[in-house]
């Protein structure tokens, strides 16, 4: 294997290696916070457990992502491959992608003008970034499951005051304790959900900068070649 195609196969894996990056920190992160003894500090604090069923959508989440970066590179491969050698992967081993359904149609023999290119970018664009989309939503889910938690916390606040009997010292005591503990909640799923929601935009930011370069990629070089500029078995800095 020569060093260019080395190269060009390392391009072609960037969104699966930087969510490897990203998933180093991340745990490297969380070993940080469990060795302080603050994830045990917040399940104890949190009687809810909204906390605890945050970092599990996270962590699945992250999961999710991961394949979806690796189906992304994998596009990516297919593509390069394509143009590297002039043969889709797919032909070798009986599987297709959306990037080479679409050379497939815009790339047909005596296709001079289609008019439904705008429609077949749309299209390719939509095939592609649809494989981590779903992260968003997730995201953001994240912090409105963090908000919920706030609302819960300061109900158990006002609650303690409303069932306050009495005015010695220890039932003061008590209710501090419970407005406190009602606090924790309010604070801990709001901490927890916004920090996981910011650490999964990063992931998903990483993906739909790989997707939009890909799509941009596969549109210059399907324009260049309709032109009669662009030829299979070209190297990528000339093909792009």
């Amino acid at each position: 294997m020569n060093p260019k195609e080395v190269s060009w196969q390392s391009t072609a894996f960037r969104p699966f290696y930087t969510w490897l990056i990203i998933s180093g920190l991340v745990l490297f992160g969380f070993f940080l916070i469990w060795r302080y003894h603050f994830i045990e500090q917040i399940i104890e604090a949190d009687i809810t457990k909204l906390s605890l069923i945050i970092g599990v959508v996270f962590f699945v989440s992250c999961g999710y992502l991961g394949v979806s970066a690796y189906r992304l590179s994998q596009m990516n491969f297919y593509f390069m491959h394509r143009i590297q050698t002039g043969k889709s992967v797919a032909s070798e081993k009986a599987r297709s992608s959306a990037v080479d359904e679409y050379l497939d149609v815009m790339l047909q023999p005596n296709l001079e003008k289609a008019p439904h290119d705008e429609a077949m970018h749309a299209w390719l664009a939509e095939q592609i970034h649809k494989g981590h989309r779903l992260g968003w939503f997730i995201s953001d889910s994240l912090i409105r499951l963090g908000l919920v938690g706030t609302v819960i916390g300061f109900i158990i606040m006002l609650g303690s005051v409303y069932n306050l009997e009495g005015d010695d010292i220890s039932v003061l005591q008590d209710l501090m304790s419970s407005m406190g503990g009602g606090m924790q909640v309010a604070l801990y799923t709001t901490l927890t959900g916004i920090s996981l929601s910011l650490v999964l935009g990063v992931y998903c930011k990483n993906l739909d900068s790989g997707a939009d370069e890909l799509v941009s990629r596969v549109i210059q070089y399907t324009v260049r070649s309709r032109r009669g500029e662009g030829q299979f078995g070209k190297s990528i800095s000339e093909a792009t």
